[in-house]
């Protein structure tokens, strides 16, 4: 199952595709969370991959509740799942931004640190998830 994942922020959202058979994702790009091109280009990539749902990373704080940016990731999550009819996924992604920073790639084909952030965070959910 292709999927794509999205690491969600105040100003930024990096965006990962995976498939499950291989467990491994790569990041794309980040786009910005308030630019008015937001949704024609997730709908650009949408169409590029074709995914068969979404995973979206879940903050939580230290004592495991959910961070004040909750409401809005579970709005994005849901504009996702309505506007393109596949589900979505969640998965808690701590400590992500940390492991992504290892997979910095420097140089102007990077896809940035949220994009690689969205790849820890899809494949968490692959290893989560394995049959």
């Amino acid at each position: 199952m292709g999927l794509l994942a999205f690491d969600y922020g105040r100003r930024r959202i990096g965006v990962a595709v995976g498939e499950e058979i291989m467990g491994s994702a790569r990041g794309l790009r980040t786009l910005t969370s308030d630019a008015p091109d937001l949704w024609p280009a997730i709908d650009t990539l949408v169409a590029e991959w074709g995914p068969e749902g979404f995973v979206v990373g879940w903050p939580t704080q230290a004592d495991g509740k959910p961070t004040p940016l909750a409401r809005r990731i579970r709005a994005f999550a849901r504009t996702l799942e309505e506007r393109y009819g596949q589900p979505v996924y969640w998965c808690d992604e701590h400590l992500t931004s940390h492991l992504a920073r290892e997979r910095r790639r420097p140089g102007r084909h990077d896809p940035g640190l949220d994009a690689h952030a969205a790849a820890v965070i899809l494949e968490g959910w692959f290893l989560e998830n394995a049959s």
